[in-house]
């Protein structure tokens, strides 16, 4: 089957992207939803390809130690999974424990379950046809070395919710978190990626010494600690395709991104 137009389109604009001169560090962090089967999910086949290829290209690290400055290599990556479905126990678990790495899980504390799983909600913007973790899986994760941390207690937009609601989010999900495990990863996940001045302040006064957004690029000096990029893995995305994507060739979408959200505002 061709590849959607879209597709393409980014692949020329990349090759096109990947001619300029190359920075001598990269330190990029990867976005992950759900792996499997799903309507959405990246298949497990497809994640395996891309973790063994990531783990000989590039220092593949803890969220914490590249925030804090870490690394050695001039290629550095941390993988990240926003939501909190039960394919990050059962299918990225065990493949990067395969290659030696762990990744750091932002969940919606509401949705996962103690004994019996919740099932997606797409209109709450959930990817459809997935399931939830539960709390014992959660804390399996922890128990590897994976870090668990906060992306509201509901998937809500919380760049629209008034500030009491936002600070319940905020207050609910870690608070859910520490309860179970003992700590919460000091760093937050927007939904969707959206974010404001408000919604940044209230974060950084709940405690997050980080939030991730979702505007596609490499951590740099001047990255706002409490915005900073992120890069999502589509379930589209060939081999060669999360390959240029890793080496910065479609960096250009981020300024794309960032021009379509300064138009809307």
């Amino acid at each position: 089957m061709p590849a959607p137009i879209k597709l393409v389109a980014k692949r020329a604009l990349g090759a096109l992207y990947s001619l300029r001169p190359r920075p001598p560090q990269r330190r990029i962090v990867l976005l992950y939803h759900a792996l499997g089967d799903g309507p959405l999910a990246l298949d497990q086949a497809s994640f395996q390809r891309q973790m063994r290829w990531l783990s000989s290209a590039a220092e593949i690290m803890p969220l914490a130690d590249m925030l804090a400055g870490g690394g050695t290599r001039p290629l550095q990556a941390a993988i990240t999974f926003d939501d909190g479905y039960a394919s990050l126990h059962s299918v990225a678990l065990p493949v990067l424990q395969g290659i030696g790495a762990t990744a750091t899980a932002f969940l919606n504390t509401g949705w996962i379950g103690t004994e019996a799983r919740r099932a997606s909600d797409p209109a709450r913007g959930h990817y459809p046809q997935e399931q939830f973790l539960l709390w014992r899986e959660v804390a399996e994760l922890a128990a590897a070395g994976w870090a668990i941390a906060s992306h509201g207690a509901d998937h809500l937009d919380l760049t629209i919710q008034p500030d009491d609601i936002v600070r319940q989010q905020l207050r609910a999900s870690r608070a859910h978190i520490e309860t179970v495990l003992g700590a919460c990863a000091p760093v937050f996940s927007y939904t969707w990626g959206r974010h404001t001045p408000r919604l940044r302040r209230l974060v950084a006064e709940a405690g997050h010494t980080h939030g991730l957004a979702a505007v596609h690029g490499a951590l740099g000096r001047k990255s706002d600690r409490m915005a900073l990029p992120r890069i999502n893995i589509a379930a589209d995305y060939s081999l060669d395709d999360f390959k240029a994507v890793v080496r910065g060739d479609w960096d250009y979408l981020g300024w794309l991104q960032s021009a379509r959200m300064t138009a809307v505002m």
